[in-house]
């Protein structure tokens, strides 16, 4: 009897040892993710690559898929906040079931999992939306509204709204002070002729900005209160 309740004991010890094992190699699996592990980015040059790597590592970015990473894909608002909360590091309640924007619900089978990281945007005031009671989480972030986050993230929200602004007619009015300066701090922005403001980014110009996007947050709002857009 005794024998037998030994190896009954030795049995569920090797089960849980098994277990935690596995466990543990599920995590580092997990972990171990990089640019080599997707398809789409064979070819991509090693600058890249470096990115996609740091940025997955720190667990601020990841693929669309498996098996791609949509580099060259566009990005939503919903997605977006996700990454910018976690770069600022500000506090995300992950129990919180009711967004206090109509169009954000936890039961959304698509963005239902970024409802904490967007009224966690809200609350530290980094945003209220496009209106009081409108996120717009499956919005595409355009190219003005990312160098404008970028200006404000950098803490130049005034000098971005002194910035001579330009003549460019695809740039929003609000806008045209930040995308201005924006243009002469950030190189990855620049293209030649008209910036298209409305256009969205894609994937690879979210980690050409993420460097300049991780703020450690102090308070986003500017001196007028006005919302980051």
């Amino acid at each position: 009897m005794w024998i037998l309740l030994r190896k009954k004991s030795l049995f569920i010890y090797l089960c849980i040892v098994l277990t935690l094992i596995t466990a543990n190699a599920e995590t580092h699996t997990a972990i171990a993710k990089t640019s080599a592990d997707y398809k789409d980015l064979i070819g991509l040059d090693e600058k890249t690559k470096a990115k996609v790597d740091k940025w997955l590592n720190e667990g601020l970015i990841q693929g669309i898929s498996e098996e791609r990473f949509g580099v060259n894909e566009t990005i939503t608002r919903a997605e977006f906040a996700k990454i910018v909360a976690l770069s600022v590091g500000i506090t995300i309640n992950n129990t919180l079931k009711i967004s206090s924007f109509n169009d954000v619900r936890s039961d959304d089978p698509v963005y239902g999992d970024k409802l904490s990281f967007i009224e966690a945007l809200r609350e530290s005031g980094i945003t209220d939306g496009i209106e009081i009671d409108h996120f717009n989480p499956s919005g595409l972030v355009t190219k003005e509204q990312f160098a404008v986050f970028l200006i404000r993230a950098q803490g130049k929200d005034a000098e971005g709204k002194q910035t001579q602004a330009g003549s460019d007619e695809t740039v929003s009015n609000y806008a045209k002070g930040y995308v201005a300066l924006a243009l002469k701090l950030f190189p990855y922005l620049r293209s030649e002729g008209s910036f298209y403001g409305s256009i969205p980014i894609t994937r690879q110009m979210v980690l050409l900005g993420l460097d300049d996007l991780t703020v450690s947050y102090c308070g986003c709002r500017n001196s007028e209160g006005d919302r980051l857009r």
